[in-house]
This record gives C-alpha cells, structure tokens and sequence, in this order.
C-alpha cells in the first residue's frame, strides 16, 4: 500500500513540476501582464514598395494586433488594411509579401514582381483600419475583424526601398491569467505529490497511551447463545411462546424477539440476542485514501483551465472572400467636401483649372475648365471673379462596394444661396487615388430631393422593379429636351423648374436666330452622354445622375459668311469666319428620380449646362 501511494505521490510531483515551469515561462517570458504574445524583432525589407502580409496570414478575429516598425531610416507607414483596398493600392507594383510565419519566429517571404514608380502618400488615404506614420518607432494597434486583412509596411513617402525591424503581436485578454492558473494548478499538483511521498500515517497506540480497555461487543454465534443457555441458573427463564395460527391473539405478556440473526430453523433464539451492550459506540468510517482528494483537485483545476483557456482562444474568421464595404465613413466623407472647399474656393479666385484638378473629375472638371477659359477671356482683368461658397450641413450616402472605383453622395445645403440646394457625386477611382466631384447638380430649394442614407449600389432585381432603366430614362431625356415642351416623350418627366426655363429660353432663341438675315435655320439637339450613374434609395426609387451634350446649331445662308464676335464663344472661336454652320455646344449635367413601376413620373431634380465649346464650319 505504501508503495502505491510514493509511486503516485511521485507522478503527480513530477507533473506538478512540470506544469508548474511550464505555467511560469508562459506567463513571464512569452507572454507577460500585457497578454500579448509577438514574434519578436524580424528584420524585414524590399527593394520594392512595400511589405505586406498575405491575407490568410491574418485568419482570426477578436484579440488585438500589435504591429511595431523600428530601424527604418526613413520615415516609415505601417497600417492594415482590407484586401480589397490593399490590392487595389499596390495594383501592379513590385512588393514583398509575407506569405508565412514558422517556428521559431520567423518571416518566410516572397517577391512579387512590378513596377517600382512611386504611390501616393499611404498616411493621406482613409480607407486604413489602423495607420501610423512618421520617423521613428511606429506601431499600431488593431483589433482583429472578421474578414480579409493585410498589414502594410512602406516609406511615408511612398518610394521604394523599406529596410525595417518589425513586431507582430496579438493580445490575447486573460491570457496571463490563465498562465497563472497553470502555474498555480502545477504548484498545488507537486505539493500534493510531496505529501503523499513523505506523510506517515499515524502508528496505533500502545496499551500505556490506550488507558483501561473499551468493552467491545462481540455478538454471539446462536448456537453457542443456545448451548450456553442450557446450563443451569438460578433464574428460570421465561418459557418460549409459539404463535398461534393466524387470526389467534398473542398471550398477555409477549414481547417479539429483537432484530438479529434469522435463527435455525426450529428454534428459538433468546430474548436480546446480537444486541450491542449499553454504551457501545461503532469505530468511526474513514475515507479510502488520498487517491480521492487527489481526483477531485486535478479535476476542479483541469476544469477551470479548460473553461479559461477556450475563453482565450480567439474564433476562425468566417469571411473567406474578398467582402464589400461601405465606400467611405460618414466622418471621413465630410473631411472630404470640407476639403473640397478649400480647394475649389482658392481654384475660382486664381482661375487654376490644375487646382482644380486634384479635387474634381469628369464631367464637371469640363465644366470648370470650360468656365475658366470663357472668364479669362471675356474678363481679362479679373474683376468678375465667382463669389466663394461651401457645401453646408452635407449628408453622405456611401452605398456599399466590393471593388474600385468607388462612389458615395453628397446632400447639402449651399452658403449664400438659400434659394438652392447641392446634390454631388464623389468618386475615387483607386485605392491610391484621391476622391474628386464628378457629378454636381443644384436643385432648387423647392424640389424634394430623396434622402442619401441608405443607398445602395443597384442589383438587376432593383432594375427590374423600376418604370425605366436609366439608359433608356437618359435616351428619352435627351429626345424630350430636343423636341421641346410638344415632344412625345414629355409625358414620361415631370420637369424642374430648370428644365422648364431652358426649354423656354432655347425656344425663344430659335425664333430670334432665324429672324437673322444670314441664318437660314436653326436646330437644337440633345444627346445622352456616358453611362449614367446609378443608385437604389431606402425607398426602392433610383437616384440617377447623367450628363446630355447640346449643340445649337444655325446653318448660314448661301453666300454668306459668319463669325462669333463677341460673348462667351470668343472663348473657343474668335475671329473666324464660317460659310456653312455656326455652333455652340453645351454640357449639362442632370440629377432625376425613377420610380417604381406604375409609381408616377421620372422627376427631372435638376439640370444644369455650361457652354464648353463654340465654333462653325
């Protein structure tokens, strides 16, 4: 007996100790009070643009990622970000990416081959779950979402050639802890062990230290009971009394026998038999060893690990496929118009069409440029220069897109003009690229313009749903302008007040033209340009933006000739004489509303032109 209590009292020591050591470098070596387990300084660096992470590299969400970027001599950017993004930045740049982590800690590489011109500035991008930028040690801490994700180390400057030290960690919340707990389990499994090797039990008394003798009773075999009851005494015993049949009643007097021992059969045992003496007190119950106590320790522990440790371990990530976003964040999205602001205001006052270029994208750089270049003509002096404005209050709609380019849609209000509003379409075309307007309109304050919140980029089932396809809705938009209020396609649109006041004035330009001795006729003809841009509001309507090219064209009669002397045509034509035709072409840029089938009209919100062209033939 005693040898199986020292061979298990020496298992469970070992045990003990070795979990025990093995709780306390996890604990103070690996991981420490901050919970974080990292790889380690690993000396990374890429003749190309970047270091970046495969995205299965990062397969888990929930703790926090820690990385560190120390050693680079140039100012260095670390940030994670989506794949999608990520892809789309690089695009086809040479990079280094980090396809695997093997133990012991260490980076296995692999180069991706490219071109090595420089990318736009990684910081000024806002699409990052986490950046940091600057000289020095950088680091960022992200916590880890469900999807696919990169980490991204490069120059601040966005040039080639990153030679840095860098830190993967992920903190794991009550991981320390749990080291502790195993610390403690192994401690309490090696003192268990000490004491079943080295406790004596307690050697029995001697007859000195016992004092005088306890009775004990020993009960009595019936036979002996019975023969020693033969032998004579000086009392007569009671005579032994037999039941009658059944349904007889007992004798006054009987007493049944005791509980005991069934008897032979055929006799009858005496009164008191196998009854303990007065005063008699059974030996106390101990348990079977310490091997019990033992299970119950290991299991209580073994249990609280488990649950602790399975607490810790962060979950599978779910979304394998590169997922959709939302274009930009609410916040981020004001930044942009705030600095579109900016710009644009210091672009009108210097009259800078490649100012204007950083912030705007077609078709309304057309616009500005066409804008500029009739202002430079026609006030050389500068004195009428466009008043500054803001877009005031803006409401931003960022419907959710799974590849570039991406849009989102400005709602606001505009400083200085309360008799308009400003409904605009942002676009970045990259992930690298800037976000610049595309589509402006001002509808007036009058006109219900549908809300942006909740916008979504159209499915072939939202298409189905509406009275128009957009293409088709731009085709007879530009038919109805050409044919005027008698077109038969009017009874598809309800106008703006816009569209009813250039229908009106190109009417009556017509007339006026034609009353010229040298017009014979004149012709004004709208078509639809581009595709149009496209969106599903919360309501199920599509908010559609387009842009329609006008010329207005005279013919010159026979023998005659003409020029463009004077106004804003000078701007594209000045001086030359035409024999044949005069034209002046226009770009305008409309925003309207295509219900459901059967819901009504297409509402024409706005449509706003600027000439961008004039000459002849």
């Amino acid at each position: 007996m005693r040898f199986a209590r020292v061979a298990l009292g020496l298992l469970l020591a070992l045990v003990g100790l070795l979990v025990a050591l093995a709780g306390a470098v996890a604990a103070f070596w690996l991981v420490g009070p901050d919970n974080t387990v990292d790889t380690g300084e690993q000396q990374l660096g890429s003749k190309g643009l970047a270091v970046v992470t495969a995205p299965d590299l990062i397969d888990r969400h929930g703790p926090t990622l820690h990385v560190t970027v120390t050693g680079n001599p140039k100012p260095v950017f670390v940030g994670v970000g989506q794949e999608l993004d990520v892809t789309s930045y690089l695009g086809t740049s040479a990079y280094t990416q980090v396809v695997r982590l093997s133990l012991p800690p260490k980076f296995d590489t692999q180069e991706m081959k490219g071109g090595a011109a420089a990318l736009s500035k990684p910081a000024g991008l806002d699409w990052w779950a986490a950046k940091a930028s600057g000289s020095g040690e950088q680091s960022v801490a992200w916590p880890m979402a469900d999807g696919r994700y990169s980490v991204v180390v490069m120059n601040a400057d966005g040039r080639p050639g990153t030679d840095a030290r860098v830190t993967l960690g992920v903190e794991l919340p009550g991981l320390f802890v749990t080291f502790l707990l195993v610390l403690g389990a192994g401690l309490v499994l090696l003192i268990v062990g000490l004491l079943l090797m080295f406790m004596r039990r307690r050697r029995p008394e001697t007859p000195e230290q016992m004092g005088p003798p306890v009775p004990q009773y020993q009960p009595m075999a019936f036979a002996q009971q019975q023969s020693a009851s033969t032998q004579p005494t000086t009392s007569t015993p009671p005579p032994a009394y037999t039941p009658p049949s059944t349904g007889s009643t007992p004798q006054p007097g009987y007493t049944p026998p005791p509980n005991g021992p069934t008897p032979p059969t055929g006799s009858t045992p005496p009164p008191g038999y196998n009854t303990p003496p007065p005063g008699y007190t059974p030996p106390p119950q101990y348990p079977k060893g310490p091997v019990r106590r033992t299970k119950v320790i290991a299991g209580g522990i073994g249990l609280l690990l488990v649950a602790t440790g399975c607490a810790s371990v962060p979950a599978k990530n779910v979304k394998t496929a590169a997922a959709s976003r939302p274009a930009v964040a609410v916040a981020d999205g004001q930044a942009v118009v705030k600095r579109y602001n900016e710009v644009n205001n210091k672009a009108n006052q210097a009259r800078d069409a490649k100012l204007s270029e950083t912030v705007e994208g077609e078709p309304t750089l057309a616009q500005t440029r066409a804008g500029f270049k009739i202002s430079l003509k026609v006030d050389v002096a500068g004195k009428d220069k466009i008043k500054p404005f803001t877009y005031t209050k803006p409401k931003i709609g960022a419907p959710q897109f799974s590849a570039y380019p991406m849009r989102f849609v400005m709602s606001s209000t505009v400083s200085g003009q309360p008799d308009n509003q400003a409904l605009a379409v942002w676009e970045r075309a990259t992930a690298g690229s800037p976000w610049v307007l595309t589509n402006c309109v001002y509808p007036a304050a009058t006109m219900k313009v549908p809300a942006v919140d909740g916008l979504r980029v159209p499915t072939k089932a939202d298409l189905n749903k509406l009275a128009s396809l957009p293409q088709s809705a731009a085709t007879n938009l530009a038919a109805y302008l050409s044919g005027g209020t008698r077109s038969p396609k009017a009874s598809i649109f309800a106008p703006s007040p816009g569209t009813v006041g250039l229908l009106t004035n190109r009417a009556k330009e017509k007339i006026a033209d034609a009353k010229e001795s040298y017009i014979s006729t004149v012709t004004d003809t709208f078509m639809a340009s581009g595709d149009p841009l496209t969106f599903i509001t919360s309501s199920g309507e599509a908010l559609v933006f387009l842009s329609v090219a006008e010329q207005y064209m005279q013919r010159i009669e026979p023998g005659s000739n003409a020029y463009w002397a004077r106004g804003s045509a000078t701007a594209f034509s000045s001086g030359v004489r035409y024999t044949q035709t005069l034209n002046l072409d226009y770009l305008h840029q409309v925003a309207l509303v295509i219900p459901a089938k059967g819901k009504g009209k297409l509402r024409i919100l706005s449509i706003d032109g600027q000439l961008v062209g004039a000459g002849g033939s």
